[in-house]
């Protein structure tokens, strides 16, 4: 599997790990000093605040969840995707876009900063 293979394989096994609500396997797909930023919160740092996002989310109802990427670069062992997402919380449409660096690791390509906001 090529590196941007590998890159966008990301994408999909967060959704997939989110759509079947392990939060466990969602932060599996993050780097151990990973950064995230969600939208209306501050910055959370490392596997374990992460898993707990996505577990209180997960908990809130977020379902359905797609993420695509439109663009993704690499350079050495460091890459940036772009692209969008989509998903349900409870009844409510989630869109929007997002932007990843990716760091590559003795494990493969992982998530190091993750940041994304939603469509008004």
């Amino acid at each position: 599997m090529s590196d941007i293979d590998e890159i966008k394989a990301l994408d999909s096994g967060v959704a997939n790990a989110i759509n079947a609500a392990d939060a466990a396997a969602v932060a599996a797909h993050y780097t151990d000093d990973a950064a995230i930023h969600p939208p209306g919160a501050g910055r959370m740092d490392g596997k374990e605040a992460i898993q707990g996002y996505w577990q209180a989310g997960i908990d809130a109802g977020l379902s359905q969840v797609s993420i695509v990427a439109s663009s993704v670069d690499v350079t050495g062992d460091g890459s940036v995707s772009v692209g969008t997402l989509s998903g349900k919380m409870g009844d409510a449409a989630l869109t929007g876009k997002y932007i990843v660096i990716g760091k590559k690791t003795a494990g493969g390509w992982k998530i190091h900063q993750d940041i994304w906001n939603f469509d008004a």
